[in-house]
């Protein structure tokens, strides 16, 4: 009994590599519905941590930091075995699965087609990956000899770090000294600098990474993208793009997939779609190390529908990230305050701002009813209340002020933002003096576009570098404000 028993499992084991492909087809239908749960949500999981690491190693290969560096490589061998450990799991050996690559759908296994092309194109993917391991291994003593000008925070250190923190780099700089935060600068008075005791600023490195690793580094992102739309509908997979890539002007600094996402959205007039960028995405640390060969943001980017204007000034949404917190950037005479209204759909919004539950009256009151005035000393001392949060304008001792220049930042929260924005001439930024001849242009050169304009925006995805991707509506727009005493403030010689 027991010698019949073999043959029949003999028999079977040998019959079951001749079954034909409908018949594999049929049995991996049957088998789909037991592995699916245990398929996707891993798969989309792996797959997106994949996508940002390789944004991350990227980075760390423009990065003169050996930190950096060091933890990419810790988190790129962990998500290594996690992708084979995961591939196991689905099917033993991939080399069979995937021909050259590509999914064979003749082989018995139990994955449905999407699964198999999923499975392949994650498997080739992390193989272009495994060499990265050692090059940023080998690039670590590459940058143990540059100077960094601070060390890694004890409470920023990851697990897996293999960093000596007893013999710290020495700096070779003298490091820029702690100042105050600036304060917005007065027009008429001379700028105070203050006197350091250091010798030069530190002098930042500049790094091109290898182009054979930003080739493969391409190759294993371009090996991913096509196994999107394979995942269920259910699926939210970001792509962070590609990490030198600069933002500019045409591109909006948005992840080529977004502006698709929130389509619908962005059919509806005086809408629009934008990113939000740290503080030191324009003003970068001199402390802090960093490749010199990555230009600093020019400024932040316009609002660019519905915002037509008579002066044809168009405003930008003026803010960014600093110490976690929405920050109106403060540029010239440019000013304003928000407020963060929770959780608040965008669609709900309306100029009048009645429809807002969170909005208290004093809010509503200041948003609406506030005018910028019309001389430059009442508009810096409107500027510097609003800056400082001291009582003033709209302010009511001793309760907190309606509204400042900041609010915390919170996820796919909305936020209303009043912005008030004066392009004002070289003439006046600059000092310089105007001739006799020039002076009879006094207007054209004193032409101030300027702009007042109620926004609503809400952030809808963080970026790895701590931008935020947000959506925008205007709602109002007030009449352009206008400067009547700016001729006080230019040199005529």
């Amino acid at each position: 009994m027991h010698y019949s028993s073999l043959l029949v499992l003999l028999s079977l084991s040998l019959s079951f590599p001749l079954l034909s492909p409908s018949t594999a087809k049929a049995q991996d239908t049957i088998a789909q519905s037991s592995f699916a749960p245990g398929f996707w949500r891993p798969a989309e999981q792996l797959v997106q941590e994949q996508l940002n690491l390789i944004n991350r190693i990227e980075g760390a290969f423009y990065s003169p930091n050996v930190y950096q560096v060091e933890a990419t490589r810790s988190q790129l061998f962990l998500h290594l075995g996690k992708v084979e450990r995961f591939l196991n799991s689905q099917y033993r050996i991939p080399q069979f699965l995937c021909n050259n690559g590509t999914p064979d759908p003749d082989v018995p296994a139990p994955l449905t087609l999407p699964q198999r092309q999923v499975y392949c194109n994650l498997y080739v993917s992390t193989q272009k990956l495994e060499p990265m391991v050692d090059l940023l291994d080998m690039r670590l003593p590459m940058l143990a000899g540059l100077a960094a000008p601070s060390t890694i925070p004890l409470d920023d250190q990851r697990p897996g770090l293999r960093l000596n923190l007893a013999t710290p780099l020495r700096p070779e700089f003298a490091p820029v000294p702690d100042f105050p935060e600036p304060e917005p600068p007065v027009l008429g008075m001379p700028t105070k600098r203050p006197l350091t005791d250091y010798q030069r600023q530190p002098l930042q490195p500049a790094i091109a990474p290898p182009e054979a690793v930003t080739q493969t580094l391409l190759a294993a992102r371009e090996q991913l993208l096509p196994t999107l739309p394979a995942f269920p509908d259910s699926a939210r997979i970001i792509d962070p793009g590609v990490y030198s890539v600069i933002p500019t002007q045409s591109t909006l600094g948005l992840l080529p997939l977004e502006p698709q996402r929130y389509a619908d959205f962005l059919e509806q007039s005086n809408t629009g779609i934008a990113r939000i960028f740290l503080a030191e995405s324009y003003q970068p640390d001199p402390n802090k190390l960093r490749n010199r060969l990555q230009s600093p943001l020019p400024q932040p980017f316009p609002l660019t529908t519905g915002v037509e204007s008579a002066t044809d000034s168009v405003p930008s949404l003026a803010l960014e990230i600093e110490n976690g917190n929405f920050t109106i950037s403060l540029q010239g005479l440019d000013y304003g305050f928000i407020v963060n209204l929770g959780d608040v759909s965008l669609d709900e919004l309306d100029a009048n701002l009645n429809t807002i539950p969170t909005l208290t009256p004093e809010q509503r009151d200041l948003f609406l009813n506030y005018r910028p005035p019309n001389d430059v000393e009442a508009l810096q001392i409107d500027q510097r209340r609003f800056y400082t949060g001291k009582d003033g304008i709209g302010f009511v001792p001793p309760l907190s002020p309606p509204a400042a220049i900041g609010s915390e930042v919170k996820l796919n929260n909305t936020y209303l933002v009043r912005l008030i924005q004066f392009q004002l001439p070289e003439a006046v930024l600059e000092g310089e003096p105007i001739s006799r001849a020039q002076r009879r242009y006094l207007p054209e050169i004193l032409n101030t576009p300027s702009s007042d304009v109620i926004v609503a925006f809400q952030p809808v995805h963080q970026r790895l570098d701590g931008s935020y991707t947000v959506l925008w509506c205007l709602l109002y727009r007030f009449s352009d404000p206008q400067i009547e005493n700016l001729a006080e403030y230019v040199d005529l010689e």
